[in-house]
């Protein structure tokens, strides 16, 4: 039995020994803990997180051609976007324009009218009152001859006799 105590006692104290229970201790813990299956898991998890990166980075590559492209040739649709409404700008005011002299034009026509109607008017009152100036100047030479030459409203009177006789009835 000593040779037996001895004999576990050189084991015990050999690495070897020691080292052999230390992996049925960590083997043990690997099948308790299940460590496999959470590596395994964590490389899974690590592999789609990669995957998930490169579809980000993919998406991000994407959306900047896309972006590039719609910028490319914002200058020239803007440069178009201005001469559209520099057009349009100069058409309207072209139209405006015309509008404007259209109207003076019917403007000055209806004061070339209204002028033309007054002068009309006026030359008709002037025309009227030169007739009632001149009748009253005569009518007045008239009474002033007679009242100075009493003869001449008996000769007037005999004209105008004369004159009725050659009108027939």
């Amino acid at each position: 039995m000593g040779e037996l105590v001895n004999f576990w006692n050189l084991i015990v104290e050999s690495n070897t020994f020691n080292f052999i229970i230390l992996l049925i201790l960590i083997i043990a813990v690997m099948q308790k803990l299940n460590v496999k299956a959470a590596v395994e898991k964590l490389k899974n998890d690590i592999v789609e997180a990669i995957e998930k990166s490169k579809q980000a980075k993919e998406n991000a590559y994407n959306s900047y051609t896309d972006a590039k492209s719609k910028i490319e040739h914002i200058d020239d649709e803007i440069s178009e976007k201005l001469t559209l409404a520099s057009n349009q700008a100069e058409n309207v005011a072209a139209s405006i324009v015309e509008n404007i002299e259209r109207k003076v034009r019917q403007i000055e026509a209806n004061v070339h009218k209204v002028i033309e109607a007054e002068e009309k008017t006026l030359v008709t009152s002037l025309t009227d009152k030169t007739s009632k100036a001149s009748v009253e100047l005569a009518r007045n030479y008239v009474k002033s001859r007679l009242a100075n030459e009493p003869d001449l409203h008996k000769k007037y009177i005999e004209e105008s006799i004369n004159e009725l006789d050659k009108v027939k009835i």
